[in-house]
């Protein structure tokens, strides 16, 4: 059917065709002969000219668009040799001035301003921190106040809280110091705990034998009548308590009382007593902060300016009573291994921590920074601790006297277990075991930022049973250092921290290699470039020597 459509089409175009051929003809003959004398050409051949005409300018428009793409594309090796060069010398700079750019950048994000990383996360800390608390229960306390027996001492705990801190009263100063408070909230984690707060704790009854430490420089009178006041309330040497009323909510004394119509200074303000009692939730009890930002020097960033607004307090003498090192959550950047200082209000005195090793914590590697022997040391040992001796009196190292920043009870702080102290303290009791995995007191710090990656701060708190022949209830007892309660502050860089921490400090390394990369490319595309315009150069002489005409044009071209 298609063939037989086909066939018939050509049939009629030949037919059409052929019709238009004999009405060319018959115009062409009535033209001829119409035409006047004075014309000598067919009309042929002015169709033929004016075709010819029409070709040429045609020919004409080609050869000047394919001139100019070969101007165009004769042109391309100088422009990429010019763009490779302008690149070559940003990316040299750019590799050359990289580092210190991120430098200038990473200092800026570490200072403690509005706005900033460290500001930020100081503000909302990231880590999760944990206090764990040990107490000592006293096995045979009848005995030790019968017999003057060594005090047995049994660990319990840990009873573990998770501890948050929250920046309150913000105030920046001109000076780059800003000052604040911090209130610290304590909830306990009973999963992490081994025990209850319902447990049942023998201890020392700290108010009486604080009441009785005060006491020992008063007159005979004053003693005789503390003696008959103990008599009538039927305090005695030994409680017991459950652990949330020795730790937080506290426990009513009646010597705390009566101690609000005695003397200032016999007995500590309070209704209650609780190591920790009326701190949970508190602003004010860690005292004001004053500390520097780091925005005009880095190297300043988190060191204490003041602390209740004077830099020199009155608990310790000479240089050791001043306000220094961090606050003890951040550190200047760039650490180097010496020692870190940090200012511990909870003591009122600065502790130095030396480097010891390094270590790596989640992938990151950092520097370990521990609180050896000297911290506690005594003169003897370490004659730079004399000012720590109150008055001029000094214990054997491994104590360290705090008594004057805790309302003059006789608060005496250590490590853990009596950690790295003269053995004359461990002597005293029995049912202590120091060890260095347990009881050390350190920080790891990454090197580059001072970001802390692990943390565990451990003290322990002892209370000195003074005896004084004219105060009976301590009469018969030998001087004692008697451990009561230790515990540790932890804090772990979670790993997905960990990597950017170890990203951030790659950073300068590869964005050095990469502006290098970019430079060595750019002189390659350089070097192609020009290796097209020489050869261009050279066939363009070629073709110039032979023919004149192609020297003129391409030098034209070019």
């Amino acid at each position: 059917m298609f063939v037989f459509a086909s066939s018939i089409g050509r049939s009629r175009y030949a037919e059409k065709m052929a019709t238009e051929i004999r009405d060319f003809n018959d115009v062409v003959k009535e033209t001829s002969s119409s035409s006047t004398t004075d014309s000598h050409m067919p009309l042929i051949d002015d169709l033929r000219s004016e075709t010819a005409t029409t070709s040429n300018h045609v020919y004409s428009l080609n050869n000047d668009d394919e001139g100019g793409r070969h101007r165009m594309g004769r042109g391309w090796p100088r422009c990429c040799a010019i763009s490779g060069l302008v690149t070559a010398v940003v990316g040299a700079v750019l590799a050359l001035t990289f580092p210190l750019l991120y430098h200038a950048i990473l200092n800026y994000e570490l200072s403690l301003q509005k706005g900033t990383l460290s500001y930020k996360l100081w503000d909302e800390p990231p880590v999760a921190m944990y206090i764990k608390f040990y107490l000592f229960n006293i096995t045979n306390s009848e005995d030790v106040v019968n017999n003057q027996a060594k005090p047995i001492l049994q660990q319990l705990g840990p009873y573990t809280f998770k501890e948050s801190h929250h920046r309150v009263n913000i105030q920046p100063h001109d000076n780059y110091t800003m000052t604040y408070q911090q209130r610290r909230v304590w909830h306990f984690i009973e999963e992490l705990s081994n025990g209850t707060l319902q447990d049942n704790i023998t201890t020392l009854n700290v108010p009486l034998v604080g009441a009785t430490y005060t006491l020992r420089f008063q007159p005979l009178w004053y003693k005789v009548g503390f003696n008959r006041i103990v008599k009538l309330l039927g305090s005695q040497m030994f409680v017991t308590k459950n652990a949330s009323e020795l730790l937080f909510d506290g426990y009513p004394d009646p010597l705390l009382e009566l101690g609000k119509r005695l003397p200032p200074g016999t007995f500590p303000p309070f209704d209650k007593f609780a190591w920790f009692y009326q701190r949970n939730n508190s602003e004010s009890y860690d005292g004001v902060f004053n500390i520097f930002t780091g925005e005009d020097h880095i190297s300043k960033m988190g060191e204490m300016d003041l602390w209740n607004y004077t830099s020199q307090t009155n608990y310790y003498e000479s240089y050791c009573g001043m306000v220094n090192g961090s606050f003890g959550e951040a550190w200047p950047p760039r650490r180097n291994k010496t020692n870190i200082s940090m200012y511990i209000t909870d003591i009122c005195r600065t502790v130095t921590l030396d480097y010891e090793k390094d270590v790596v914590d989640v992938g990151v590697s950092s520097y370990r920074f521990a609180a050896n022997e000297k911290v506690f040391s005594n003169s003897t040992d370490h004659p730079d601790n004399w000012c720590f001796c109150s008055g001029g009196v000094c214990n054997p190292s491994g104590v360290g006297n705090s008594s004057t920043c805790r309302f003059g009870a006789p608060v005496f702080v250590s490590y853990p277990h009596y950690y790295l102290a003269d053995p004359y303290y461990i002597n005293q009791v029995e049912g202590l075991s120091p060890k260095k995995n347990l009881h050390q007191f350190y920080i790891d710090l990454e090197p580059e930022m001072a970001v802390p990656t692990s943390v565990r701060a451990r003290l322990q708190i002892n209370i000195l049973i003074e005896p004084d022949i004219d105060i009976e209830v301590v009469r018969n007892f030998q001087r004692i250092f008697l451990p009561l309660v230790w515990f540790e502050i932890s804090a772990d860089l979670t790993s997905d921290l960990g990597f950017w921490i170890n990203f951030a400090n790659q950073l300068p390394m590869y964005g050095t290699a990469a502006f290098f990369a970019i430079f060595c490319l750019s002189l390659v595309g350089v070097a192609v470039s020009g290796v097209f315009l020489v050869k261009r150069r050279s066939r363009t002489h070629a073709i110039a020597s032979v023919d004149p005409n192609s020297k003129e044009s391409d030098t034209t071209d070019s």
